[in-house]
């Protein structure tokens, strides 16, 4: 009892630390706001991070089916805008940031335990040492959001602690949480079957239910993919014409006739791509680029050419103009675009330090803790190091089929949480093994 009094204290001591120390890092608005907000919020401004965040609601909300894009997210923000209604008419992001950074530490606080039994003060000391990385500006600024992309953050780590923990109802909250991230982003359909597989790949003996309560995940998320067809024309036109041509292009492999040289690397408003910029403006008239080929642009196309030359899908990652997007001072085309506000020197100082560590060797590191968990299958906990390592590294493809270069970085920020959660799994895990390790010295000194 007096343990979980010391937790509970320990975790208020530490949100309110967190509170202190992100209090002006917030997410910029780059257009995409309203395909969550418009049904219950007016304009959100443009880029701008000198607007206040807080902003007046609409009297009369327009009814749920008139969202721009129907996911679990927009839903979920939708019902939290319509509770709040009821006791104000102002919705304040940063209000909202703060309950879900608590919701966050405390299940990373759960998933923890897994680890630790907190019998020891030195327990608390590790647990604040290895969270730091996954409270820099680069994730809390995206929980001060309206981006879709957050729902990682505060869905990902309670799925690896129900992974791992028997609870009640495993196979229902596993659904629940797995189509959570699944059904939010069309990036993120497939992640039920990488649970699955891990699952079966580590010999997981677990009820039947918990596979079918995946599969009906996976089969749910193909049915929302089959249906968000609002952006899909320019999806597939970005990955054509801003993707595979575009990479093609850059590294002097010779594109198809069928394909128009002078529209790669020019998007559907005209921006440009720019190795040293990210973008620049199209100097030339608009020339109806996307106006001509959406029609006809198409995924496969952009597969066709990876499959003519095999050995370019395992080199891609290490691709200049891609290891420019592999980093977590997110941008919005352009690099000086930055996606999110940050006066917070501590937490800023976290993600300089990060990209400084990892650079662009996310994607190897990531591949290599899947390659090692292969030799921990004795461990129960290595399924999550496969599961999370492979979700992390397969985010950069996704990515780039889906939308080639265009808006890439705030893209990958699936792929760089993931691994960040996967260090700290690992880092757990290692501290774990090392104090049994003492524990059991200490023992045999003993005897």
């Amino acid at each position: 009892m007096q343990n979980r009094q010391v937790s509970r204290v320990f975790i208020l001591i530490l949100w309110v630390t967190i509170i202190f120390l992100s209090g002006s890092t917030f997410a910029l608005n780059n257009a995409d706001y309203a395909r969550t907000t418009d049904t219950f919020m007016a304009h959100i401004p443009f880029m701008n991070p000198y607007i206040p965040l807080a902003w007046q609601m609409k009297v009369h909300f327009q009814p749920i089916g008139q969202l721009f894009e129907f996911s679990v997210y927009s839903i979920m923000l939708y019902l939290y805008a319509s509770i709040i209604s009821l006791l104000t008419s102002w919705f304040d992001l940063m209000l909202m940031a703060s309950m879900l950074k608590f919701i966050y530490l405390l299940e990373l606080f759960a998933l923890s335990k897994i680890f630790f039994d907190y019998s020891r003060k030195s327990h608390y000391f590790i647990f604040t040492l290895f969270i730091i990385p996954l409270f820099s500006s680069s994730i809390l600024s995206f929980i001060a959001s309206f981006y879709q992309d957050s729902i990682v953050v505060f869905t990902l780590p309670i799925l690896c602690y129900v992974l791992c923990k028997p609870v009640k109802y495993s196979a229902g909250v596993l659904f629940l949480l797995a189509s959570a991230i699944a059904c939010t982003k069309t990036q993120y359909f497939y992640l039920p079957l990488v649970i699955l597989v891990g699952l079966w790949v580590f010999n997981e003996k677990v009820d039947k239910k918990k596979y079918i309560a995946l599969f009906l995940s996976f089969v749910m998320a193909l049915i929302v993919v089959s249906h968000s067809n609002k952006t899909v024309p320019l999806n597939k036109y970005n990955s054509n014409y801003f993707g595979a041509y575009l990479y093609q292009t850059l590294n002097h492999i010779e594109l198809d006739s069928s394909v128009e040289a002078e529209c790669v690397g020019i998007d559907p408003w005209n921006q440009k791509y720019d190795f040293n910029l990210g973008s620049v403006v199209n100097p030339k008239p608009k020339i109806g680029c996307y106006a001509r080929h959406h029609s006809d642009a198409s995924f496969s196309k952009s597969f066709a050419v990876f499959f003519k030359r095999p050995a370019n899908l395992l080199t891609l990652p290490f691709d200049p103009s891609i290891q420019r997007q592999m980093k977590e001072e997110y941008f919005s085309l352009a690099y000086a675009n930055k996606y999110f506000s940050s006066h917070d020197r501590f937490i800023s100082k976290v993600t300089e330090l990060k990209d400084d560590i990892y650079g662009p060797w996310r994607y190897s590191i990531a591949v290599l803790i899947v390659l090692l968990s292969f030799f921990l299958k004795s461990n129960p906990q290595a399924k999550l190091m496969f599961i999370l390592g492979v979700f992390s590294s397969s985010q950069l493809y996704i990515a780039f089929f889906g939308e080639g270069y265009r808006d890439m970085s705030r893209h990958l920020f699936a792929m760089n949480f993931s691994f960040d959660l996967l260090i700290f799994i690992c880092m757990m895990m290692l501290a774990q093994a090392l104090f049994k390790r003492w524990q059991n010295r200490a023992v045999v000194s003993i005897k």
